[in-house]
Parts: C-alpha cells; sequence; structure tokens
C-alpha cells in the first residue's frame, strides 16, 4: 500500500517537474523573442525567476478556477469561471470575451452545417423511395420482369 502511494506521488513530482520544465522553456523563448525586438539581455537568473513566478501564479490561477466552479456547484472548469478569474484586468477580460463569442458562433455555425448535410442526406435517401412507391424508379424492375422471375422470387443462370 505505500508502495502504491510513494509511486503516485513520484509520478506526481515527475509531472510538476516536466511542466515546470516545458514553462521555463516557453519563458525562455518568450524572453528572447523580447530580446531581440527590444535589443536588451535576459540573465539566466531572471528567466528562471520569471518562470517560477508563472509557474505559481498558474497554480493560483487553477485552484481559483477549481474554487469558482465548485461554487457554482459545477465538477467542470467553463469559460464563465475563466472570465471571473480575468475580471481584474480589462484587457484580458475582453480577449477572452471576444474569443469566446467567435467559438460559440463558430460552433452554431458547425452544427449548422451539420443539420443541413443530414437534411440533404436523408431527402437524398428518401428520394428513391419515393420514386419506387410511385413507380418512377428506374431501377425498380418491370412487373413484366416479376411474372418472368416467379413472383419476385430470382431463378439461379447456370452457363
Amino acid at each position: 500500500m505505500e508502495d502504491d502511494e510513494g509511486a503516485e506521488e513520484q509520478e506526481r513530482f515527475s509531472h510538476r517537474q516536466r511542466l515546470k520544465a516545458a514553462v521555463h522553456y516557453t519563458v525562455g523563448c518568450l524572453c528572447e523573442d523580447v530580446a531581440s525586438d527590444k535589443e536588451v539581455q535576459f540573465s539566466k537568473q531572471t528567466i528562471a525567476a520569471i518562470s517560477e513566478l508563472t509557474f505559481r501564479q498558474c497554480e493560483h490561477f487553477a485552484k481559483d478556477l477549481e474554487m469558482f466552479a465548485r461554487h457554482a456547484k459545477r465538477s467542470t472548469i467553463n469559460t464563465e469561471d475563466v472570465k471571473l478569474l480575468a475580471r481584474r484586468s480589462n484587457s484580458l477580460l475582453k480577449y477572452i470575451t471576444e474569443k469566446n463569442e467567435e467559438l460559440t458562433q463558430f460552433n452554431i455555425e458547425q452544427r449548422a452545417k451539420k443539420k443541413k448535410k443530414l437534411e440533404d442526406d436523408k431527402t437524398k435517401s428518401l428520394a428513391p423511395a419515393e420514386a419506387a412507391a410511385s413507380g418512377r424508379d428506374s431501377s425498380a424492375p418491370s412487373p413484366g420482369a416479376e411474372a418472368a422471375f416467379g413472383e419476385g422470387r430470382q431463378e439461379q443462370v447456370r452457363p
């Protein structure tokens, strides 16, 4: 039992370290971009400090988002939680709201396309059935052909 808990703890630590490394790498890349644009240099200690602060802030964000969803008696974090988190930064809140509206509009369009396609497919599949029912289907056997094969049974033709 202790081995399982130890292994689980080790795995969590490993995931955490990999996340920290990913944040550090991303911060380093961003610092390089800024350095080339602004013609300044960032020391390794500065990049490490920014990375650590970023990681800690993300942990706080994750806990806050979890609490917002829990307060709303939900187990899933949604965009309203993210907007609540971003409420202190007007530009970030505006950006998130715009992106959310874009995604909502895109999803509505996708659903409309899917619904139209399903309706078109349904119409296409009903058209041959309606034509057969009205006697206009060219692929349906003629009444004489049914008589020749004995009431719809087909005889085997041997070479």
